[in-house]
Formats: C-alpha cells, structure tokens, sequence
C-alpha cells in the first residue's frame, strides 16, 4: 500500500494530524528549524550575492535521520510546516535533505488542524515558494549582517558583551524617546469646572451635572485656582436656560475578528499576557487540546500568525447560526459583516477565530488550562461580536446659556454641556461580558456592512487617555439618560452644586507589551509572526525594565546603546527606514523584488555608515573622581559606568582591583535584607554586590567578616540545608552544586552537576527538577529512576527571579504540556564570540544565564 509521509513541526500537532490522516499516512514533527546560518561571521559570502552556508543545527542530527529513513520507505512527501515564511524555509531545507528523483514532494498548508481544515490542505498541494524562501532568507541575512556588525560596534564604544539587533534597536529607541517625553514633561494646571442643575420650577425632576464649555462664545481654560474661584462665584448666582437639545440615535459598530496584534493587545490589557506568553497559548489552540470527545486532540482556533481580518464564507455562516440560536435573530445583519485589512498586510491567512463556533470556551472549560481557557474566550468573544448587529444608544446633548447675575463677572457669559446617552439595544455587546475597549475597535468604525454611523471608538485604554490636554472635555458621555427638557426652560442650581476640580495634566504613558505592539504595527515596523520576539529581546539584553503594571522602562544600559547608535547616523534606528524595509522584504516575499538587489541596496550605505561611526567617541560617560577610600589600599576611588551600571573602582587599578556597587551619589552598596542568621555571631546577614555578584554579608561588619553565598531556593533532600553554588579553586575545574552544609559539624557532602530548580516535578512529584546545560536547555527530573525530562523553549520565563540568577519561570516550563511556538533563529554577535541568545529551544534561558556566570558566590570548594 501507498505510503504518504506529512512532515509537521510540532509532535502536538503530528497527533492530532495523524487522527485525521488515518492509515495510509505517517506524520513526523521537524521540531522546528532543522538547519540554520553557523555562529561565524563567513556564514554568508557578502561578495557571492550574499550566498549563505546553512548547518544541520546541533542537536538535529537525529531528527533529520528519522526524516530521511522515513521518507525512504514513503511515496510521497507533504511538507506541512507553518503556513508562513519561518515554514517555507524549514520546508525548504527538509525538501534539500531528503531529496531524491523518485520521491515526489508538495508542500501543503493547514490553517486550522481540524479534519475540514486537514482535508482542505492534503488535497491542495502546491509547489514551494521560492519567493517567500527568498524572503525569510533575505531577513535572516539582514539580521545576521547588523547583528554581528553593529554588536561589535556596541562592543567597541560601550562595554564588552553587549549586543544590537535589526528591529529590536529600533523598538527599542521607540521606548526611550517616549521615556525622555516622560522625562521632559511639565505638567500644567487646569481646572475641570461643572455645575449641577435641576428644573427651576415644578414638576421637579432628577438632576443632572452640566460641565462649563466655553466663555464669552470662546473655549475655556481656566489654569489657576483664582480664576477657578471667580468663576465658580458667577455660577453660583447665574440664571440658567436650556439653548437647544438635540436627540439622535448612535450606533456602535463591532470590531474586526482578532488579527496576531490585536490579540496581544488585548491579551495585555485584559488577561495581563505577554506577547510572547500569549502566543505560546494561542499555539497551543492551534496545535490541538485533547476534549476527550472523539479519542485525539482538536485544533481550537486558526492560524495565529495573521495580519488579516477576511473570515472564510463557512465560518461566517457557522456563526450567524450560531448568533441566531443563542442570542436571537435580532441580533443577526441583513447581511454579513465585512471588514477592511490594512493596506501594508500580508493578508495570507484568515483572521483569528474558532475552528468552530459551536464549541463553546464554557462547554470545554474543563479540559483547558486556565490560560487557554481565558485566551479562548477573548477570542471565541471576539468573532462571534464581530458577526452582530451594531449596540445602539439613544444620545441626548442639551446645551444651557449661563448668564451671571454678579456686578463684575470674570465672564459676560457661559456655555455648558451636558450629554448622556443610554444603551437602547445591546447588539453586539451582548457577548462582550462587561469588555469597555477593544484593540482596533477605531479601525472598525463604520466597516460593517449594515452598520451606520459608529460611535467614538476609543483608540487607547482608559490610563493612557489621561495624558489630556489642559481643560475638561465637553463631549464626554454620561453612561445615563438625561431627564425631559424643552428649549427655553429655565434651570436652577441644584446638588451637588457648582463643582470645581483641580487637576494637572499628564505624561505620555509609558508603552507596555500592549501598547508597543500597537505602536509597532502603526508604524509597520515588525510583522505578525515577530511582534513577541522583538519585545522578548528588548528584555533579555536588559536594556529594558518591567514596572509595576507591566509599563516599559529603559535601563540607564538601554539609553547609552540607543544614544550612541542614533548619533552614528545609522538608517537601522530610524523607523520610518524600518518600516520600508519590511516592506521590501514582503515585495520578496511577493516576487517583485530580488533578495540580491534589496540585500546589495542595503549593505553598501550600511557599511559606509557603519565606517564612519567607528570613528567617534566612544559612548559611555567618562570616570569621575570622588572622595571615598578605597578599603583594599587607601587611594581615592574612582567613579565608573559598566554595563552593569555604575560602580566605584580603585584608582590605582589594574594594580588595586578593589570595587564597589554603586546604589546612591556616596558609593553605598545595594543591599536586601534577608531573614538569614550569621552563622557565627548570629545577626541577621543581608544580601550584598560585590565583583563576583551576590553574597551574603554580615550586617556585624566590620566586626564580623563572615560572608556566604546566596541560597538557590532549594533545600537538600539528604539533610535539609540549603543547596548553593560552589566554584572549585583549581583553575578550569567544574563549578557544580552542593549543600551549605559541607563543613558543618555534621558534615554533608551532597552535590548535583546540573543547576536545581525549585519546581516540583509533575511526574514524580520531587521537590525539585535540574536544569542541564547546552544548547538545548532542559529541565530534567533530579531522580533518577523518574524519566521526566522537558525542553525549554525560548522565551520561557520573562520574569525572572529577584536577583537575575534563578532559571526563569520554570514552573511555567514544566506546567506546560503542549509545545511552544517554533523559535525564531536569534541574531547574531560578532565573529568568534557568543550569540546574544542562543538559537533554537532554550534561548531565553541563556539569555538569562549570562549573568548568572558572572555572578558567583564567594565561597570556593576545598
């Protein structure tokens, strides 16, 4: 019997593929990229049309060998990767490795793992593109040329170790120009002046809040707390009368079904996702949950790497069904929604949305993870409110003449406004649960096919609204009715009376994940598929800080690699060069541009730039004298910048090594305390930073010298103590881990060669797992006959532990049971010398480990 070989690049997704195939088919799972540009600099031949050297990544070698005995024994091969760019190369390069005359090789897509969508795929094959090919080689060359060019750069003028990507420099300058706004801003007073009115004569009604618009027939402005009390005086006593009412119906059109932006703002705002968490999730969803329904996992949603808005005609008739069942006809169009994708978008696949609306997030809350049980439903929500009629609101707007009755008036009279509305017929809030603002709402304004005029969208969340300028505005709605009243009417003060309210404007708001990805796409910097990567690299390389509430901060790092590389003139910083360039690599991607020609256009004036800015200053501040002693030898000590920060070194180096952490303008160190005992006059220690990294100190000193390592978390299993980091003294011996107490009375000599995580394992239920080296991280069960073993995929675990060191998020590694999204290849450091993050599974552990290298506890193995 004819045997066809599907090739995925998730094992998740090769399960819930092979149920549908059935026999006839075997389905294998790549993993990922099988092959990728080597960490060297002669990876790509600048002089041979930019030709590239591709290698089996390490690690790969026995997946490729199962491809290629599998597709030996096959008749046909499906390569089945990821409907994108990423999934064209890998199909390509799975394509070279197997190739054989006899063997026949399509490529097919599968925008939904569900058996309509598997069909639809396996029966439509096609040819592979060596246009999208092209494009994804052409970026990955683009990447790797300023990775290792301008990383030696930073390396040159900054500080050793440092390193600069193509798109996430320029991300990252859009955070430091907002922080300067920040930091640049004044805020102005201005006084929000309102007045509450009722009828002047019978028959009473509820009263209501009008706000002060405008004086003397111009806008009002009113800045100091004088003027606010002049006014206030003429209100108090002023004649009031109705000017005009004006009554109109206002319609609320749905949004547009979920685009890979819109998503990861919403998901920012609402669930309090990352980027790169939230499309971990949604990869999940697309790969397929098991619902124990028809014995095999079921893709949940389409494709998640999407710039388009277009809905299949099916899923669109699934849906009104749906709509008209649950909610009602009257909430069904005449006629379907139809929403516009932007003009720059890919428009390859459809937008967002369940593989069927008839699956309920409620219906199958008991077989999802309580994330995937929240990102569905945003998304469930979404689609089903993108296919109902408009929410309609009755809005009334009454404007009222103010005409003050004191002798001398700060104004001769008045405007205020009141206007309100009430919510008429639900539409499609119906579904929205309570949701005020959607990502892209604005953008959705009036596309809807029966849709009339759309009510104001709001383009922003309600905290960054309040960087308003100075004044009240005269538009805001009352989420209420106002009472009956005719033109002419009188009106009288009434509770709460005349109100005036101080207030100061605000910042621009800091960008979080949310708004970045926003801004990112306005300015068409970045693609679906690379919105997390950009923001997750931003992070690893610390130039960026989390605040509370998730808002982005440089680091004083951040602003000094961003400083230096504007002032090199170099095009890469400037977003506007940014967003052409993505536009050319889609003109690749298209086949109206050859990668040869975008990637010679770009590398002559790249390099002319590059030479020329080698030629300046270098960019970190120079070394200030100060008035501390230095401890070690008595000389003063100098004030200096790492990439670390700042810190104090000895004058006399490199004779006197001698340094300090700087936490304030007089050299203090940084210290945290803990709730740790000196073990040998018993006061509390507390945590310290010296050139090693973090120790314990104790707070006794100078009395007391003793110092110890920083505890890992971890109690040992075999007497209880803490387990810690331990650096051999022979030179090139093997750091490993062991017990605090290995010379304590009771000695113990307990010790691990792997780095102990404090999570529980899910298998065995041990207190702790190890997470071994190497390219390929993994979290490994620290007992030995449990078996359990996990793959760290990059971007795992943003929010590392206090002091930087832990393995970061682990839990939420080894709590995931479905495989994260395909690892973008990371870019690339100079010649010689280690990548920013290492490529492949495991990245954003090695990011995070750098510093753990650097900082070693003082107490060495005898």
């Amino acid at each position: 019997m004819a045997k066809t070989l599907v090739i995925v690049e998730s094992p998740a997704k090769a399960k819930t593929i092979k149920k549908y195939l059935g026999n006839g088919y075997e389905v294998f799972a790549s993993k990922g990229h099988v092959k990728d540009l080597p960490k060297k600099q002669n990876a790509v031949d600048v002089q041979n049309d930019f030709a590239e050297t591709y290698e089996v990544i390490e690690g790969k070698e026995k997946v490729l060998e199962e491809l290629k005995s599998a597709a030996k024994k096959a008749d046909e091969v499906l390569l089945a990767t990821d409907p994108d760019r990423e999934g064209e190369a890998i199909a390509f390069h799975i394509s070279e490795e197997i190739k054989n005359p006899k063997l026949k090789v399509a490529r097919v897509e599968f925008h939904e793992i569900t058996k309509k969508g598997v069909d639809h795929g396996v029966h439509n094959p096609r040819k592979l593109d060596e246009n999208l090919y092209d494009a994804q080689r052409a970026r990955r060359v683009l990447d790797r040329i300023v990775g290792y060019d301008v990383s030696a750069l930073v390396w040159s003028k900054l500080a050793f170790g440092l390193s600069a990507g193509r798109v996430q420099s320029v991300a990252l300058r859009l955070i430091v120009d907002r922080e300067r706004e920040v930091e640049a801003f004044v805020p102005e007073e201005y006084w929000n002046i309102a007045v509450g009115l009722g009828a002047a004569s019978p028959p009473q009604r509820a009263p209501f809040v009008a706000k002060l618009a405008s004086a003397d027939g111009k806008k009002l402005e009113v800045t100091n707390g004088e003027v606010a009390g002049k006014v206030r005086a003429d209100l108090e006593t002023a004649r009031y009368k109705v000017a005009k009412v004006v009554r109109r119906e206002q319609k609320r059109n749905p949004p547009a079904p979920y685009t890979t932006s819109k998503l990861q703002q919403d998901a920012t705002n609402y669930l309090h996702f990352g980027a790169k968490r939230t499309m971990q999730i949604a990869q999940a969803l697309y790969e397929g949950i098991d619902l124990k329904r028809d014995g095999g996992p079921v893709g949940l949603i389409t494709y998640m790497r999407t710039d388009s808005t277009r809905v299949s005609d099916d899923a669109i008739a699934e849906v009104r069904g749906v709509v008209a069942k649950r909610y009602g006809k009257e909430f069904v169009p005449e006629r379907p929604n139809i929403f516009k994708s932007k003009k720059n978008a890919q428009d390859a696949h459809e937008a967002i949305r369940p593989t069927s609306v008839e699956i309920h997030p409620d219906s199958i809350k008991k077989h999802l993870k309580d994330e995937q049980y929240k990102l569905y439903k945003l998304i469930w929500n979404r689609f089903v409110a993108s296919q109902m009629t408009p929410a309609v609101y009755d809005r009334t707007t009454v404007e009222i003449d103010v005409a003050p009755t004191v002798a001398a008036p700060a104004y001769r009279s008045y405007l205020a406004r009141a206007t309100g509305r009430i919510l008429k017929f639900a539409g499609w809030l119906q579904v929205t649960e309570g949701q005020q603002e959607f990502a892209g709402e604005e953008e959705s304004a009036g596309a809807a096919a029966d849709g009339g005029a759309a009510a104001p969208a709001p383009e922003a969340t309600a905290a960054e609204a309040e960087r308003a300028a100075p004044g009240p505005s005269a538009e805001e709605d009352s989420e209420a009715l106002l009472p009956d009243m005719k033109e002419g009417e009188a009106l009288s003060v009434s509770p709460p009376g005349v109100i005036t309210d101080q207030k100061f404007t605000q910042p621009p708001p800091r960008y979080n994940e949310g708004s970045l990805v926003r801004e990112l796409e306005k300015r068409g910097i970045g693609r679906p598929s690379t919105y997390a990567e950009i923001i997750s690299k931003v992070q690893q390389r610390a130039y960026v800080e989390k605040r509370d509430g998730g808002a982005f901060q440089p680091t004083l790092l951040g602003k000094f690699v961003v400083d230096g590389l504007v002032r090199s003139n170099l095009d890469i910083m400037d977003p506007n060069f940014t967003a052409q360039m993505e536009e050319e690599l889609d003109a690749v991607g298209a086949g109206s541009l050859k990668r040869e020609q975008l990637l010679k256009s770009f590398y002559k004036k790249f390099r002319e730039q590059l030479d020329k800015s080698k030629k300046l200053a270098p960019w970190k501040p120079e070394a200030e004298k100060t008035d501390i002693v230095c401890d070690e030898c008595g000389s003063m000590m100098l004030k200096k910048w790492g990439k670390n920060g700042w810190f104090l070194s000895c004058e006399r180096y490199p004779k006197c090594k001698a340094t300090r952490d700087l936490s304030d303008a007089r050299g203090t160190a940084a210290v945290r305390e803990t709730d740790i005992s000196c073990d040998k006059c018993g006061k509390p220690m507390i945590i310290k930073t010296g050139r090693f990294g973090d120790f314990l100190s104790c707070t006794g000193y100078p009395a007391c010298k003793n110092t110890r390592p920083v505890p890992l978390g971890v109690a040992c299993p075999s007497c209880g103590g803490d387990l810690i980091e331990i650096r051999p003294r022979k030179k090139g011996g093997r750091t490993f881990y062991g017990c605090s107490n290995w010379n304590a009375e009771q000695k113990c000599e307990f010790k691990l060669w792997q780095k102990p995580v404090p999570v529980p394992c899910p298998q065995c239920g041990a207190k702790f797992v190890t997470r071994t080296g190497g390219k390929k991280a993994m979290l490994v069960c620290a007992t030995k006959d449990c078996g359990f073993k996990q793959e760290i995929v990059e971007g795992e675990g943003e929010d590392g532990a206090a002091d930087g060191t832990a393995t970061p998020d682990a839990a939420a590694v080894v709590a995931s049971a479905a495989p994260a999204a395909r690892p973008a290849p990371a870019e690339p450091t100079p010649a010689g010398r280690p990548e920013a993050a290492p490529q492949g599974a495991g990245a954003a552990q090695g990011a995070a480990e750098k510093p753990a290298r650097a900082v070693r506890a003082r107490r060495t193995a005898s």
